[in-house]
């Protein structure tokens, strides 16, 4: 299968133009709100914008559009049959990795603010395969390459879909089956930052989330998942890594390094 353009000329790569266009199928017998969307007119989000986000053709929603809708002041329970019609076009341009909110970790936040059964199982298993999908593609790309992680922190995003009200045990499973070198070096470098210095989950999103932050110290304490890191890591060729280019000092946490402190922790 090759790799299809979006309206704006992005190309995904196939997976995710597969659960993308799977995302339209499920959600696609939801209509356009016809009232004032779920946001705040008086400072949050401009009137305008608000009109157009209704009437515009539903691929032509931007990300400017959703970046407002998303940051703007809402109910404590989002209204599921708003947020339905938007979501295929908020997880096409997730998969772009455009910015939807200034924080990734809140991205899906109107998601997994609606009732917990405001979705089919259908339109579920839909944004499920996404998750799945999205992150096996961003544990491919690294630091600032282009990809769907948009240069988040791999833990980032298993906090958003979390927030999401997406489960994230599949999306764990595959991280530790994943062999590809990229993924290690996600792994490090998310734990190495966000976890080992405490053991603990380091994300001010993730304080009021005691379910994510016991799920994510589970997989990443549990013997033989830190077994299997630490024979990947051993793997990774880390010749052509020196310190950061910007480091002139020579004592800067490089890639290297930030393998061999996750290594010598997850060893003990």
């Amino acid at each position: 299968m090759k790799a299809q353009a979006t309206a704006n000329g992005t190309v995904l790569p196939p997976a995710l133009r597969t659960v993308v266009d799977a995302a339209y199928a499920a959600f696609q017998h939801h209509a356009a709100p016809t009232g004032t969307l779920d946001v705040c007119l008086a400072c949050c989000m401009d009137e305008a914008m608000e009109r157009e986000m209704r009437r515009l053709p539903l691929r032509q929603v931007s990300t400017r559009h959703f970046y407002e809708y998303n940051g703007s002041a809402k109910s404590s329970e989002q209204p599921a049959e708003e947020l339905a019609y938007f979501l295929p076009r908020m997880l096409e341009l997730l998969a772009q990795g455009e910015e939807l909110h200034h924080s990734t970790e809140l991205y899906l936040d109107r998601l997994g603010n609606c009732s917990a059964h405001a979705l089919s199982p259908r339109e579920r298993a839909a944004v499920d395969a996404f998750a799945l999908a999205f992150f096996r593609e961003g544990l491919g790309h690294l630091g600032r390459e282009p990809g769907p992680f948009n240069g988040a922190n791999a833990f980032d995003i298993l906090l958003m879909f979390h927030k999401g009200g997406v489960s994230i045990d599949p999306l764990l499973a595959h991280w530790l089956q994943d062999e590809r070198g990229s993924a290690v070096l996600h792994y490090a470098n998310a734990s190495y930052w966000d976890f080992w210095g405490q053991r603990e989950i380091q994300n001010a999103f993730a304080e009021d989330q005691p379910v994510f932050r016991e799920t994510m110290k589970a997989w990443l304490l549990d013997a033989g998942n830190r077994q299997r890191f630490a024979q990947k890591i051993l793997a990774v060729d880390t010749s052509a890594m020196g310190p950061p280019t910007h480091c002139t000092c020579g004592n800067c946490m490089g890639q290297r390094q930030v393998l061999e402190s996750v290594f010598d922790m997850i060893s003990e």
